[in-house]
């Protein structure tokens, strides 16, 4: 073997370009430099050439005792070292490939699974209509009036997106696959406990039976973006018979009121606790159509508590003005509550 420096000094970036360029592709960013470094010399050329051709003789034992003439013996004899040096660095550095990229394989395959839905449902109820279902994990729901939810379960996580109207849920226990809803502003996490999600135009009202349920938003806009603990306000706790709200900015609240108001719907039952124009007419069009709406005046709205039953509605509307200053406004299409100047002001 010649001990010429720039002879050895071109083996030894041969074998490096030749471990870098085994995988790479056509569009690889250090091919370039390769190819430019290969054909700067012919001394280059004959180098890669060699470690290529050693390379497909290293696991050949035929090609090793096929070495016909003495010169050839001594040659292999002297370049054993080196051989075994190339197979070192060649075997390191593809084995760490290999086991780099069979772990992230592993991990997204595992990742892919773990995500991949196991039950995919949409329950919905027309205007008027009550639905209950119990789910493949014994976990039972009442969907409410004019509602619309979506289900999906997967191995770590039961997820409900409530869309529209309102829902009870009765989960069962499953300390590896939290029931998660998502309802506008509003994320609610469990892992076995009954509970209620009212979704309103401009808040989501969360009601607890029993059981322990963290109540977060989804999105927070505030204006101090600087606090350190600045969601830690908005991230809610509720255990037995307890209440919160989320507004549509996403502020959470407890707030006193009878859990049992959210769970009164599954009877035919309206629960109204100083409620305003706009939420007694959205709760209202869940049950009869036309769909009602509310012209409120700023700075003052109606304060009523009243509980009514479904079928009474047509009654209780027209009784409303009585209750509080409003006019009704009907017509084929619609149904409008006017908020009317209150003259005690």
């Amino acid at each position: 073997m010649s001990s010429n420096p720039s002879l050895r000094t071109a083996r030894e970036a041969a074998i490096k370009w030749f471990v870098q360029m085994q995988d790479a592709d056509i569009e690889h960013p250090k091919r370039s430099r390769f190819e430019e470094w290969l054909l700067s010399h012919p001394s280059h050329q004959q180098a890669y050439r060699e470690v290529c051709a050693l390379w497909e003789d290293l696991d050949s034992p035929t090609q090793l005792f096929s070495l016909a003439s003495a010169m050839q013996q001594k040659e292999f004899i002297e370049n054993t070292d080196r051989r075994n040096k190339i197979r070192s660095v060649i075997t390191r550095t593809l084995s760490v490939m290999f086991f780099a990229v069979s772990g992230v394989l592993a991990y997204y395959s595992y990742d892919t699974w773990q995500t991949q839905p196991t039950m995919h449902m949409v329950a919905q109820a027309d205007i008027g209509q009550i639905r209950s279902q119990v789910l493949e994990d014994g976990s039972k729901i009442v969907v409410n009036a004019n509602s619309d939810i979506e289900i999906t379960y997967y191995r770590k996580q039961r997820l409900v997106k409530v869309h529209r109207g309102e829902v009870s849920f009765d989960v069962a226990k499953s300390p590896d696959r939290p029931f998660v809803v998502e309802s506008g502003p509003a994320r609610i996490t469990v892992l076995g406990t009954r509970f209620a999600v009212n979704r309103l135009q401009k808040k989501v009202r969360v009601s607890v039976d029993h059981g322990t349920v963290r109540v977060e938003p989804q999105s927070i806009d505030l204006q101090d973006s600087t606090s350190p603990n600045r969601n830690a306000e908005h991230v809610l706790t509720l255990r037995d018979n307890e209440v919160a709200e989320i507004s549509i900015e996403g502020k959470a609240k407890r707030i006193q009121r009878p859990a049992a108001d959210g769970f009164s719907f599954e009877t035919g039952i309206i629960n109204f606790d100083q409620a305003g124009l706009e939420e007694i007419a959205e709760t209202l069009s869940r049950y009869r159509k036309p769909a009602i709406s509310a012209q409120t005046i700023i700075g003052q709205d109606a304060s009523i508590t009243a509980v009514i039953q479904a079928r009474n509605i047509e009654k209780f509307i027209k009784g409303l003005p009585g209750i509080t200053p409003v006019k009704v406004e009907t017509s084929a299409t619609e149904t409008v509550l006017v908020a009317r100047q209150d003259k005690k002001k």
